[in-house]
C-alpha cells in the first residue's frame, strides 16, 4: 500500500484553528485515509515530550485519525531493528517513560543505576562487578596516551571542553563522566552547537564542497578538504565493525554530519539557523522512519534537503514532498484507485508495453516467468507484474517491491486491499467480506486471503515469500 510519512507540523495544518491550516490538504487527507497508509514513528512522540499533556494529546488524537495504528519503532533494547507495530499515537505516547529518559540524561554513566537490575541474580551481580572493574581501568591502558602537547591553540579550547582535566591515569568512568557535560550541552544548547560547527568551519572551506554549490558532487569533493576522504568514507570510518552492517546507524551519522561539517546549512532569514544536536537527531529520525514509506512530506526546508541527500547517497527510493507537492499529487494518487474497467485497460497496456526487468526459465516445469515494472501502482500498491507461462497455462501476478529495506508487508495493507477489491469485484466467493485483523495469525496457513470470480477471470489475493521478505500478491487466472 502506498505509505505516506508526514512530519508533525503537517498534521497541525489539518487543524482548522492552526494559523497555517490548509482546507485543501485536509480534504485530501480525508479522501486518502482509507486508501493509503499514513505512518508515524517514535520521532513524532519525541517532538511532543516537552509539551503540556493536554496539547500533546490533542495533537496525537488528530494525527491518529489518519495514521491509525501504523507505528514505526526502532528497538534498541532487544536489538530487533526498525519494524512496524500496531499502536495508535496515544497508545505509543502513553507507553513512553520520558521521566526515566530525562533522569538518565542527567547521569548516563551511573553504573550502579544502569545495572541495578542485575543485583537480583548471582550471575548478574558478578557481571556488574566485572563491568565496574573495567570502568575503573585507566583510560591510557585502553586507548593509549593522547599527545596533548601537540594540540594547537586553535583546538585547545575545544579539547578542554571535550575532555576536561584529561590524564591517561584517569579511569574510563571518570573520562566518560568528564566528557558528558559538554556532550549534553551540544545536545541541548543551540549556541554551543553553533560554536562547535564554527570551530569545524574554521578548518574547512565549505565553498569547496558544500551541497549548495556542488550538489551531490560534494561527496567526492570532500576528499580535497583536510578530511581527505569522500563523505561516505568519512561516515564509514565513524562506524564500528558491527555498526557498518547497521543501516540505522549509518543513516543517522550520514544525516547529522551534513550539518556538523557545514555541507548543508539551514537558514533563518539572512542568518544560519541555530539548533541543538537533539533537534538535529530528531529530524534524522523522522527521515529514517520515513525511509520505510514511499513519501516523506514536510515543509521544513532543512529536513527536505538533508533527507533527500541521504536517500540518494544510500540508494533509498523514498521521495521528499512539501505539503503543496502532496496536494498536487492528488490526481496521480486517485488515478491509481482502480475500477474494473480502468484496471483491465491498464493491465492490457502493461502486458504490451511495460519495461521488462528480468526473465527466469524453469526447464523442469517447462515454465517461463517474465517480470515487468508496471506503468503505475495498481490500487496504490502493486508495482510489479509477472507473467508465468507454460505449455498448459498462463498466469498473471501483481506484487509490490520497494527495492529497499522497506519491502515488507504490513497487516493493514491486507485490510485495505481486501476492501478495495471487494469494492471493485463485489463479494468474494467465500463470502468472508471485510478483512479482520484476527485473521493475521492464520493467513500464512491459508491457500489464499480472498478469491473472486468475475466473468472468465479468477482473482486470488494471497501472500508470498520473497528473498527480501513477504509481500501480498494478486493472481489473475483467465478461464475459458
Amino acid at each position: 500500500m502506498m505509505r505516506i510519512y508526514c512530519d508533525s507540523n503537517i498534521y497541525r495544518y489539518l487543524n482548522s484553528a492552526h494559523p497555517s491550516h490548509s482546507a485543501e490538504l485536509l480534504n485530501l487527507f480525508e479522501i486518502l485515509k482509507d486508501k493509503i497508509l499514513f505512518t508515524f514513528s517514535d520521532a513524532h512522540l519525541d517532538d511532543l515530550k516537552d509539551s503540556v499533556k493536554e496539547y500533546a494529546e490533542k495533537d496525537l488524537g488528530l494525527m491518529g485519525t489518519y495514521v491509525k495504528d501504523n507505528y514505526f519503532l526502532h528497538d534498541l533494547i532487544k536489538d530487533k531493528g526498525t519494524g512496524p507495530y500496531l499502536a495508535t499515537p496515544l497508545e505509543a505516547f502513553q507507553g513512553k517513560d520520558y521521566d526515566a529518559y530525562n533522569k538518565t540524561l542527567e547521569n548516563p554513566f551511573d553504573i550502579d543505576s544502569l545495572l541495578s537490575g542485575l543485583d537480583e541474580f548471582p550471575e548478574g551481580k558478578l557481571m556488574k562487578d566485572l563491568l565496574k572493574t573495567y570502568y575503573q581501568l585507566p583510560i591510557g591502558a585502553l586507548s593509549g596516551n593522547l599527545d596533548t602537547v601537540t594540540v594547537d591553540e586553535k583546538n585547545k579550547s575545544l579539547f578542554d571542553k571535550l575532555m576536561p582535566n584529561y590524564s591517561p591515569k584517569m579511569s574510563l568512568q571518570d573520562f566518560m563522566n568528564g566528557m558528558w557535560p559538554y556532550s549534553k550541552t551540544l545536545l541541548q544548547d543551540k549556541r554551543e552547537f553553533t560554536q562547535f560547527r564554527q570551530q569545524i568551519a574554521s578548518y574547512m572551506n565549505k565553498d569547496d564542497f558544500s551541497f549548495e554549490n556542488w550538489g551531490m558532487a560534494f561527496n567526492e569533493l570532500l576528499k580535497q578538504s583536510p578530511l581527505g576522504k569522500s563523505y561516505l568514507e568519512v561516515i564509514e570510518n565513524m562506524l564500528t565493525e558491527n555498526q557498518k552492517k547497521d543501516l540505522y546507524q549509518k543513516f543517522n551519522y550520514a544525516y547529522t554530519m551534513l550539518e556538523t561539517y557545514n555541507i548543508t546549512q539551514e537558514r533563518k532569514k539572512k542568518g544560519i539557523k541555530k539548533f541543538n544536536m537533539q533537534s538535529l537527531n530528531n529530524d534524522a529520525l523522522h527521515a529514517w522512519y520515513a525511509s520505510f514509506s514511499d513519501y516523506l512530506v514536510t515543509d521544513d526546508k532543512g529536513l527536505q534537503v538533508k533527507a533527500n541527500i541521504v536517500y540518494r547517497l544510500l540508494g533509498l527510493p523514498t521521495k521528499v514532498l512539501s505539503s503543496k507537492d502532496l496536494v498536487n499529487h492528488r490526481t496521480l494518487l486517485l488515478g491509481q484507485e482502480e475500477t474494473l474497467q480502468s484496471f483491465l485497460i491498464s493491465l492490457n497496456h502493461d502486458l504490451k508495453h511495460s519495461m521488462q526487468l528480468y526473465e527466469r526459465k524453469d526447464p523442469f516445469k517447462n515454465e517461463t516467468v517474465n517480470t515487468y515494472k508496471t506503468g503505475h501502482n495498481y490500487f496504490n500498491y502493486f508495482n510489479r507484474l509477472q507473467v508465468i507461462t507454460s505449455d498448459v497455462y498462463t498466469f498473471i501476478a501483481l506484487y509490490c517491491d520497494r527495492e529497499s529495506h522497506a519491502s515488507f508487508m504490513m497487516y493493514r495493507e491486507i485490510e485495505i486491499l481486501v476492501d478495495k477489491l471487494n469494492g471493485m469485484l463485489g463479494e468474494d466467493m467465500d463470502k468472508r467480506g471485510a478483512y479482520s485483523m484476527n485473521e493475521n495469525d492464520k493467513y500464512e496457513r491459508d491457500e489464499y486471503i480472498r478469491e473472486w470470480y468475475v466473468n472468465s477471470m479468477k482473482f486470488r489475493l494471497l501472500t508470498a515469500s520473497k528473498a527480501w521478505g513477504s509481500t501480498i500478491c494478486l493472481g489473475i487466472d483467465f478461464k475459458d
